[in-house]
Order: structure tokens, then sequence, then C-alpha cells
């Protein structure tokens, strides 16, 4: 009996490492695991691949656990250099496993005396000098809680109890309170810190700041500490914000447009958000200088003007914007119309140019689609904004 033959030897192990990185880079999670599991070539040849993809962001809920798990991971010299970010979520609660002490009036007191915590400031400055960026996750209604229970809000004081004692010099902090329909939730603000924008550490710490991302439903008690979080940031290069089409929102967009300074500023993306046309007008006008993103997504304007007249300005001296998103946008004077554009997919100046990307929201009626947003990059922008103005 003749001997079977054998399969031939992959050469895949071979490959130079830069060709590996190439094709991996196309494999989903799985498929990366499991090669790495083939022979240790291979596993040597794809470790920049796997570390960028499983250790660039670590989450926590400050568990006993999640933190001993950051602690580990801190102790491994060629992982921790790939970790660039920290993000504080709910999984099945907050602080399980810690003794949490709370002062009468609210906030939790001297969190930076538990011992797990103190490794994670310490470990945030020494081990993972990379990680600076930082992310507060909250997909669910807090409600009232009773002050027994640690939430995720006490989680925000906690980072800024980090950052402010160790004079982290954060780049990126996103502070997210929104469910899965994009609805933003609300922060308890008895468990914050009160005035820490005043404290000058803070503001040390807060100069440093290049992206800052707000998604928070607006209240009184909230309005001036998340107001005072992007005043306190003026080398911003990004800002996001989402905030609830609400005249308390009109009012913060009102407090931004006279009173900050964003000479960095290049992207800017509102959500969700009401705004006065005077103060978009005065904020954009402060910015063109070096704006090359803007994204409106569902903005309402508050009387006495339209779009038109913003439309206008943007098309005044920004010779850097390279992209606009403009969806969902709605006047409410004299009654609450929402913004079209119903001519524009016509325009043969959006056809067929090189380097440019465009695309364009409907209606859903089938009989009369009419074009509700469009998202537009490339090197052909004074005309789209021209056409903007003459299809509106």
């Amino acid at each position: 009996m003749k001997p079977r033959p054998q399969p031939p030897e992959s050469s895949f192990p071979s490959l130079a490492v830069e060709l590996v990185e190439l094709i991996t880079g196309h494999l989903e999670a799985d498929g990366l695991l499991e090669l790495r599991l083939t022979c240790r070539d291979l596993q040597k040849k794809t470790f920049h691949q796997f570390a960028r993809r499983f250790f660039s962001s670590i989450k926590t809920d400050l568990s006993e656990e999640s933190l001993g798990r950051i602690d580990s991971l801190s102790r491994h010299e060629e992982l921790r250099p790939y970790v660039h970010g920290l993000a504080f979520m709910l999984q099945n609660g907050v602080g399980r496993g810690l003794a949490w002490d709370r002062h009468p009036w609210g906030p939790l007191s001297a969190p930076l005396e538990i011992e797990a915590i103190a490794r994670l400031r310490d470990n945030l400055v020494d081990k993972f000098t990379n990680c600076r960026s930082f992310f507060i996750f909250c997909r669910y209604p807090e409600g009232h809680p009773d002050m027994n229970r640690v939430t995720i809000s006490d989680a925000v004081a906690v980072f800024f109890a980090l950052v402010v004692d160790a004079q982290l010099p954060v780049k990126s902090f996103h502070l997210i309170y929104a469910n899965k329909y994009s609805r933003t939730l609300v922060m308890d603000m008895r468990r914050m810190p009160k005035l820490i924008y005043r404290q000058p550490e803070f503001k040390m710490v807060w100069s440093n700041l290049r992206k800052l991302s707000l998604e928070q439903y607006l209240t009184l008690d909230n309005v001036g500490f998340l107001l005072e979080l992007v005043l306190s940031a003026p080398n911003l290069q990004t800002l996001l914000l989402n905030l609830g089409s609400h005249d308390l929102a009109s009012e913060f967009m009102h407090e931004l447009a006279e009173t900050a300074s964003f000479p960095h500023l290049q992207e800017l993306a509102l959500f969700r958000t009401a705004v006065q046309v005077p103060d978009l007008k005065k904020l954009l006008h402060g910015l063109r200088g070096n704006l090359t993103a803007l994204t409106l997504y569902h903005v309402s304007l508050t009387p006495d003007e339209d779009w038109l007249s913003v439309l206008k300005e943007l098309g005044q001296s920004f010779g850097s914007l390279q992209s606009i998103s403009l969806y969902y946008l709605w006047a409410t004077a004299p009654t609450k119309e929402l913004l079209s554009f119903p001519d524009i997919h016509k325009a043969p100046e959006l056809c067929g140019k090189p380097k440019q990307r465009l695309n364009m929201l409907y209606s859903e009626n089938p009989q009369s689609p009419t074009v509700l947003g469009i998202e537009y990059s490339g090197s052909n922008m004074p005309d789209v904004l021209r056409l903007l103005q003459a299809t509106t």
C-alpha cells in the first residue's frame, strides 16, 4: 500500500512580518486568534496586530475584579504600551468588592485611599504611559438610586479624582450618557465634587485636552458643570455636543458662543441640540480659520432666522473646510419645519469629480423622495455650499 501523500507545508509562516500584518489586518477577531494558535512564528509575527486590536482600549466598572485585571496587564511590558484608552462602563454594577465611603452631602469621600484605586492611578502614571484617552459610558437611566449604591456617576467623580491627583495630561475625554436609541440621559450631580473646575490642578490637566465629547441631557443641575468642561479646554481640536433639543441647550450654546475661544478647533459636531441662529453663526465665525469638518445632526434652530443664513455664513472664508454632514435640520419659526434640498441630487457639479465623497439621505416618501441631508467631503466645497444655499 502506498503511503498517503502529506499536504504541502504552508509557506505562510515564512512570509515577512509586513506581509503577515497586511493579510491578518483583514481577518475578523476570531480568525486572528485562531491563526495565532497555529505556530509560534505566526504568534510572533501577529503580535502587533493582536495587541493593537485587543488592548488599545481597556475597560473597568471599578470592581475589584476588573481593577485586578488591569493591574495584571500593567506588569506585561510588551502589551502595556498598546493601551491608549480606558473606558469606565456599567456591566453588572459599579464598584463591586470594594468598600466605598461617602460624604453626608453625596460625593464619595477619599476614593484614592482605596488601595485598588490608588494602584490604578499609579499604573496610569508609571505603566500605561500612552493611556491618555478616557471614556465614560452610561446606557441606562440612573434615576434616583439609594446613595448606598455606587453608580456610573460616581465613576465620573473617581475619574476626575484620579486625573487631577496624578496630573495626567488627558488628551481625549468622552462622557456618553445615552442609550441605544441615542436619547441623552442625565448624570446624578449629587455624586460629583463641587466646583472641581475651579481648582488650579484641574485647569492644568484640562488644558491638555484635544478631543471632547459630551452627550448629556441638560438640566439646571448639570448645565454649569458641563459648560465649564468645555470652557476649561482652550486647546480643543475636536468638540462633539449632544445636549437635547430644548431651551436649556440654546442657553448652553449661547454661553459657548459668547465666552469660548477655540483657536485650534478643527472639528465641530452638534447632535440633537437646539441653538439660536446668531449664536451658531458667531460660533462658526470664530472657527472659520481652522475648521476642517462640520457635522450638524438633528439640530433645531430657534427664532429669528433660518438655515439659509447659516449656509451663507459657511460660504464665507471657510477655506479649510473639507467635509460637512448636514442631516435632519429643523427650523422652528414660524412653524417647525425640516430643512430639505429638493434638487441638489440633479446638480452636475457633484457628479464625476475625483477625490470626493457624496452621500444623500432621502425622505421615506417613495412617490416624491426629497433630500433631507447631505454628507460631502472633497475639494469642491465652495460650489457645494453655493448649491446648498440655492436648493434649500
